[in-house]
């Protein structure tokens, strides 16, 4: 395992390793000593991929490697563009800002709001503290990311990622889907043009052999990480996985639940058909 103030890298054993990557941008936990709020650590959860990287680990026995954030998404969001600044919540102008549909909504690159109408921040942000966060935490993690993903790339002349993320088992008032109840799993593919479609139909198909509800690209398509990896043309391919909080935690208390370990053994189904969806694909 390789560690980083910003990450956690996973890589499997030498000899069994597959162009496969899955990476977990929103489970970090630990708060850089600069990040400052008035908000509880209950409300502050709400924004966090719980265990999603201890629930994908099987995937390393595979042949995966797995990518985990340090950071929490509240600090700095990796799957978002590093230039979709929300000006709202700096002092001063951001040159070059492009602040997109999630800012508009509170939840860009950097967070203006943990929950509808509750500001994160009780002042704005300067530069300088966002180019930090930028420097140290968002740009070394998408390096990590993207150097595993060429070299895979170069090794074995294509690669396979997996966007991992969990959701809200309902939306709230920040979300596209507010009010709504969401199935078991959220595939995104961009509408297909971010995967080979025979790789989002094994991962669609594992989980519905499982028993498990599965809806693609509705209505989470797959975020800034899928967009920016995903170039199937060039035999690269990535997709986004949401999977409901409720299959395995109590979402009130962010706690596992009596169904945490049964899920995580599921998870290790679904990694072995994609391991073997990819390696049936590189003979």
């Amino acid at each position: 395992m390789s560690t980083h103030p910003a990450y956690q890298f996973l890589k499997p054993k030498t000899d069994g390793i597959l162009p496969l990557v899955f990476d977990s941008p929103h489970s970090g936990t630990e708060f850089p000593d600069d990040f400052k709020t008035d908000n509880s650590q209950q409300d502050l959860k709400t924004a966090w991929d719980a265990f999603i990287e201890d629930l994908w680990l099987p995937s390393v026995d595979q042949g995966a490697s797995l990518l985990a954030a340090n950071f929490p998404r509240v600090y700095i969001d990796p799957n978002r563009a590093p230039d979709d600044i929300d000006p709202e919540i700096l002092a001063a102008q951001w040159p070059g800002a492009k602040p997109t549909a999630f800012s508009d909504r509170g939840m860009g690159l950097i967070r203006r709001f943990i929950l509808p109408g509750k500001p994160l921040y009780t002042a704005p942000l300067s530069v300088a503290e966002v180019q930090n966060r930028l420097d140290h935490y968002y740009t070394p993690y998408h390096n990590a990311l993207k150097n595993n993903l060429d070299q895979l790339h170069q090794q074995f002349g294509a690669v396979w990622h997996i966007d991992c993320h969990s959701m809200k088992s309902k939306g709230n008032a920040m979300n596209i889907d507010n009010g709504l109840p969401r199935p078991d799993v959220i595939l995104g593919d961009l509408d297909g043009t971010s995967a080979e479609v025979g790789f989002t139909r094994v991962v669609e198909k594992a989980f519905q052999g499982l028993g498990y509800s599965v809806v693609r690209n509705d209505p989470y398509k797959g975020g800034y990480v899928v967009k920016e990896y995903g170039h199937p043309t060039d035999n690269r391919h990535s997709i986004q996985i949401e999977l409901n909080r409720r299959l395995y935690m109590d979402e009130a208390h962010f706690l596992p639940h009596e169904n945490y370990d049964q899920f995580k053994k599921h998870l290790a189904i679904v990694s072995l058909a994609i391991a073997d969806y990819v390696r049936a694909r590189l003979k």
